[in-house]
């Protein structure tokens, strides 16, 4: 293993439900030294969030399926910043995995 370094197979971290048809893998906790947490969310097809208001950046990479925020649908390869302030609507008609970077947790 590589110094300074931490590995974990995304296949090994457990799922934890946030919504009704959302799940969340943590893939990185957020510490007193750096409070950034790392995850995937999982979209069952028809899942929503519900209003989602930013206090702190939030990043999202969409890899499958469409996600929508509540105004428009994003395919694969999309990258969503939320900055602090802003609103928006998470949701997937068709299922989706994204993954969502909070750099101060």
């Amino acid at each position: 293993m590589l110094e300074g370094f931490s590995f974990l197979s995304i296949t090994d971290v457990p799922s934890k439900e946030v919504k009704e048809g959302i799940t969340a893998k943590i893939l990185k906790e957020g510490t007193a030294e750096d409070p950034s947490v790392f995850m995937e969310l999982t979209f069952a097809p028809g899942a929503a969030f519900g209003r989602d208001e930013h206090s702190e950046l939030e990043i999202l990479h969409v890899l499958e399926g469409e996600f929508s925020d509540g105004d428009a649908v994003h395919g694969p390869g999309t990258v969503i910043i939320g900055h602090p302030g802003s609103v928006h609507f998470p949701a997937s008609s068709s299922g989706c995995r994204v993954l969502a970077f909070h750099p101060q947790g």
